[in-house]
């Protein structure tokens, strides 16, 4: 680890959002989410659009002068179209469109020319099927509402990715204390050895005793040798959450590990649970979800109505071989003209709204659903906090009696007067005991983090760190 730079635990945050995977492929799902209603909104303005195009072409062909006499003449016309316009869905469902287009001919020969115009504007507004705000609006308050969905999904995201890195990051940190431990196990043994090497030399041990100590600190040293390696899978994993090349040298800062304390959280257990509740993103987008099944219920029952509409078309044209461009406005055509479509076959329409009232009825299931499993995660956070806190009392007093043991089997070791199996035995116990105190300190952090995120008050800064916001939470 010589050369490494050490990686403190905001530095890590940091770094995850802004080179992790996981977390750069979210963020710009809703960027494409965004473009989608982009796209929505586009399609009720109006769309203008041109085109044009040009023509040059030569037609030779055998003309008769006179009787006997006959020759080649060649006629060269060019031709130029242009057309423009713009289609505009309104918010009542009415479509209106307007097209201009002009025809110019022209015969080089003889250097005559001929313009056409035409200018179409049409208006066509559904009175029943198809007609109003709800339903012509309908695909833009999906996609608005689709995006706002996706947005409190990535700030769900934001605080599993957080408390996936920091539990991560502590594992790590874990792993790396395990390998301190077993080292210095596998050290106490070595001197163990030793001292009771001596003492078979003087004839007070026995072979038997003293190669119980050596195979006991063969196991210690392969422990070790196990340790290291998981420490450093561990990192490596770390780093590819973290969006950092596997091959980069970099250690974590001790100090987080040494600052972790058990701290109750400061209310309580139905306390959180009506917190969680009102602050939810993911729950307040189930509640949501209702709301758009009893809109599309609406715009499913607008389906079955007859369709009826009413349409305007007015065309002014230019003179028939007009020589000079323009329209003659007084040549022109209007027509008004009513459509009815009788409800004679509606049978997708009538399944697609039987389907929109199953939808609705699934809709209030999965928000019940979701509000019981929110329950659940209460619970369950504060049983594994309760569970945490109780561990680390029993890890204490482990550590505290297997550290008398071992200091009490040592003094009989020197007098000799002590037992190899309870000299190993009392090693390691104060090992299990040490990795076990770890654990749980480690295991009541996390606890507590994902309390706070499953109740919905653990707020990511920029910077991927995270804020308690409790007190000033809207009730």
């Amino acid at each position: 680890e010589s050369g490494a730079k050490v990686l403190q635990l905001d530095d890590a945050l940091e770094t995850g959002i802004t080179y992790g995977r996981e977390y750069l492929n979210e963020k710009e799902r809703v960027f494409l989410s965004a473009l989608d209603l982009t796209l929505a909104r586009f399609r009720l303005s109006p769309i203008f659009f041109a085109e044009g195009g040009l023509d040059w072409a030569s037609d030779s062909r055998t003309a008769q002068f006179r009787q006997g006499a006959t020759d080649l003449v060649a006629t060269n016309t060019f031709a130029r179209t242009g057309s423009g316009g713009f289609n505009w869905l309104y918010r009542t469902g009415a479509r209106v469109s307007a097209d201009f287009t002009r025809d110019f001919l022209r015969f080089t020969t003889g250097n005559r020319s001929v313009n056409a115009s035409d200018l179409a504007v049409s208006i066509v507004q559904p009175l029943l099927q198809g007609g109003g705000t709800t339903v012509t609006m309908e695909a833009l308050t999906q996609e608005e509402r689709n995006l706002l969905y996706d947005l409190r999904d990535f700030a769900d995201f934001r605080r599993f990715f957080v408390v996936d890195i920091v539990s991560e990051y502590y594992e790590v940190l874990q792993a790396k204390d395990q390998v301190k431990n077993n080292y210095a196990a596998y050290s106490g043994f070595l001197k163990s050895v030793e001292r009771e090497e001596g003492l078979a030399v003087e004839g007070l041990r026995t072979q038997t005793q003293l190669g119980r100590l050596r195979q006991a600190a063969l196991q210690a040293e392969s422990r070790w040798i196990d340790s290291v390696r998981r420490y450093q899978t561990r990192l490596d994993h770390l780093k590819i959450t973290l969006g950092v090349p596997v091959e980069d040298k970099i250690i974590l800062d001790d100090r987080e590990l040494a600052r972790l304390r058990i701290d109750d959280p400061d209310i309580t257990r139905e306390e959180a649970v009506k917190i969680a509740l009102v602050t939810r993103p993911d729950l307040a987008t189930t509640a949501d979800r209702i709301e758009d099944a009893e809109r599309q219920i609406k715009v499913a029952k607008n389906g079955l109505l007859p369709g009826l509409d009413v349409s305007m078309d007015y065309n002014p044209r230019s003179d028939p071989g007009d020589t000079t461009p323009g329209i003659n406005w007084d040549r022109r055509r209007w027509e008004t003209s009513l459509d009815l479509d009788l409800p004679l076959d509606r049978k997708a329409e009538r399944n697609i709204y039987r389907a929109s009232l199953i939808f609705l009825e699934r809709a209030k299931r999965a928000d019940e659903l979701a509000r019981d499993e929110a329950r659940l995660d209460i619970y369950d956070g504060w049983r594994a906090i309760e569970q945490a806190k109780l561990n680390f009392k029993v890890a204490e007093l482990q550590v505290e009696v297997a550290n008398r043991r071992l200091e009490e089997q040592i003094l009989l070791a020197e007098l000799g007067r002590g037992d190899a199996q309870d000299l190993v035995d009392a090693q390691n116990d104060l090992l299990s005991a040490q990795n076990q105190r770890t654990s749980t300190v480690v295991s009541h952090t996390l606890a507590r983090l994902r309390l706070w995120r499953d109740m919905g008050i653990l707020y990511i800064r920029e910077d991927g760190t995270w804020v308690k916001k409790l007190r000033n939470e809207p009730r």
